[in-house]
Parts: structure tokens; C-alpha cells; sequence
């Protein structure tokens, strides 16, 4: 039941992505309207598979990397669907659709067997940590994709032909708010995520900090955000150069996220022992 569900997921987010750019291109309302409904009923699909793996196995779907996966863009998708609801972004589901669906995809290529539970992840630690962890980050998410719409819209406002996609795009000051506002929001949440994992680790291994490979990337993550953040409230950093930082913050998230544990085996990756 639970494959069928993520299989649904996949085709769901690829109907959104599709609706999604069919309204950038067409600059229709009605698909404005449609794309995040689409996404939603995705949305409501992917919950189901998730409580559905928490009623067959008795724990959330976060243990092995496709669960962690998958979990983190049903994550994404509710953000950005709050998102929609109350600044009515429909561009910005160009961007946040086809990562869900590449996402989902890859989660479910990766779809295994159950696995045995180590020790150290039964433990309420875990859902906390990596919830608070990972909704840092699915905001962060959203702030990437409007820093991309930032610097496109910002190259369209310098070109001599002014493209079609400027009108889809919300202004240059709008997009720098909701960069700062979505910064706001997710470093808090990152910061609440580290200060429980290392509660968990002093839990079970006795030290908070242990210099794992996991540990010391988001230690990077945090400061990079942090300096980007206290650089927009104390220096008045804003425009270009918040969307180039944020653009890069993210793309250690997501490329240490995916492959990170590949690179550099850590307890992270299952070494729980």
C-alpha cells in the first residue's frame, strides 16, 4: 500500500510540475489557480504513504535515507503550500514542483526492504531532531527558489528586450523580503535541529559533540546562514549578493544531504553502533 501511494506521489508532482510551468508559459489564471491544487492533492497522497509506513512498521518514515528523503519534501510541499495560501506565489511552484517530484522520484528508486532498527534510534530524540532539522531546511528551500527568481528577474531588468517572465515574477523588493523573512524562519528552526541532535548524541554516546563528518557540515550550514543573516540585519546586505548566499547555503544543504554520507561515512549514515 505504501509503494502505491509514493508511486501515485511521483505522477501527482509530475502533473503539478508540469501544470505549474504550463502557467509560466501561458500566463493563465486558471492554472494559477490549479498547479498548487494539484500539488495539495500530492501532498494529501504522500501523507497518506507516510502514515500508512508509521502504522505498518511503528515509526516515522525518517530511519533509512529514502524515508529521510521522502519525508523532507512532503515537508517542502506543506511549507510551500502554507506558502501559497497566504502570499499567493503560484511562480514560485515553478521551482518547488520539480524538486518534489525529482525528489520523490529518487526516494522511490531507492525504495528497499525494512531494516533492522538500531539501538540509538529508538528514541524520541530522533523525530524531534530531525523534524525541527529538516523543516529549517525545507524553508530554506523556499528561500533558494526565490533567490533564483531574484536573479532572473534581476537580468530581465537589465536586458534592452524585457522577457515575457517578468511578468510572471513578483518585484525585486518583494522576492528580497521573502528571502529575508524565509531566513528568519528557517534559521531558528536549523538551530533547534543541531541543539537537539547534539542532546541525542551527549544521550546515547555520552558527548555532545563528537566532530562527525554529519556534525561538522551543518556547523558550516549554520554559520554560513547565520553570517547571512546577520549580515542582512547589521550590515544591510540585501538584493544580489543575499540571493548569491542564499543560493550557496542551500546547495550544501542539498548536495551534502544526498551525497554527503556517500563521501564521508558517519553515524549519520547508519553507524548508530
Amino acid at each position: 500500500m505504501e509503494v502505491t501511494l509514493l508511486k501515485v506521489t511521483v505522477v501527482v508532482y509530475l502533473l503539478a510540475t508540469a501544470s505549474f510551468i504550463v502557467y509560466v508559459v501561458l500566463l493563465k489564471e486558471f492554472f494559477a489557480r490549479l498547479s498548487p491544487l494539484i500539488l495539495l492533492g500530492g501532498f494529501i497522497i504522500h501523507t497518506s504513504a507516510l502514515a500508512v509506513h508509521f502504522i505498518q512498521t511503528g515509526y516515522p518514515a525518517i530511519m533509512q535515507f529514502r524515508e529521510a528523503l521522502s519525508f523532507y519534501t512532503w515537508l517542502m510541499v506543506g511549507i510551500y503550500l502554507l506558502v501559497q495560501l497566504k502570499y499567493r506565489l503560484a511562480v514560485l511552484g515553478c521551482f518547488i514542483g520539480p524538486l518534489a517530484f525529482i525528489m520523490s522520484l529518487a526516494a522511490f528508486a531507492f525504495a528497499a526492504g525494512r531494516e533492522e532498527i538500531p539501538p540509538a534510534l529508538k528514541t524520541y530524540w530522533l523525530p524531534l531532531h530531525v523534524t525541527l532539522a529538516f523543516l529549517g531546511n525545507a524553508v530554506f528551500a523556499l528561500a533558494f527558489g526565490v533567490s533564483l527568481m531574484y536573479l532572473l528577474q534581476e537580468y530581465q531588468l537589465k536586458s534592452k528586450k524585457m522577457p515575457s517572465l517578468y511578468e510572471r515574477f513578483p518585484s525585486l523588493e518583494t522576492l528580497d523580503r521573502l528571502n529575508y523573512l524565509f531566513l528568519v524562519w528557517g534559521f531558528p528552526l536549523m538551530t533547534l535541529g543541531i541543539i537537539t541532535g547534539s542532546m541525542w548524541a551527549g544521550v546515547h554516546w555520552g558527548k555532545y559533540w563528537s566532530w562527525d563528518p554529519r556534525q561538522i557540515s551543518s556547523a558550516v550550514t549554520w554559520l554560513l546562514y547565520g553570517t547571512l543573516l546577520q549580515g542582512r540585519i547589521a550590515a544591510g546586505w540585501h538584493g544580489k549578493k543575499a540571493a548569491v548566499l542564499t543560493i550557496v547555503g542551500f546547495a550544501v544543504v542539498l548536495g551534502y544531504f544526498l551525497w554527503g554520507d556517500y563521501l564521508f561515512p558517519s553515524r549519520h549514515g547508519g553507524r548508530f553502533e
